[in-house]
């Protein structure tokens, strides 16, 4: 399955298997865990100062792990979600 269709499938509200659920949170997760580790590094370049390269592979690492956690708890969690209604309308939520 290519990313792009599960990309599409996820914008139009379709019914994703857990797995799919969870690679979604992951792509979301490590997306953040990329722009905290931009942040020191943008900040450092405003101050003049040089880049502290340990302290950012550090912060890194951590937003990363936290990134893979979370997608984890989101596959686990996932397998105990109801199912979508088969004839609900793709862009109002169920009631």
């Amino acid at each position: 399955m290519k990313a792009q269709s599960l990309w599409s499938r996820a914008r139009a509200y379709a019914t994703l298997t857990p797995g799919e659920r969870a690679l979604l949170r992951l792509a979301e997760g490590l997306l953040c865990a990329g722009l905290v580790a931009a942040l020191p590094i943008i900040a450092d370049a405003l101050s003049q100062q040089p880049v502290n390269w340990s302290d950012l592979a550090r912060a890194a690492l951590a937003a990363g792990a936290t990134a893979m956690l979370l997608a984890l708890n989101k596959y686990l969690r996932a397998h105990g979600d109801p199912p979508l209604a088969s004839g609900a309308d793709p862009g109002r939520p169920a009631v």
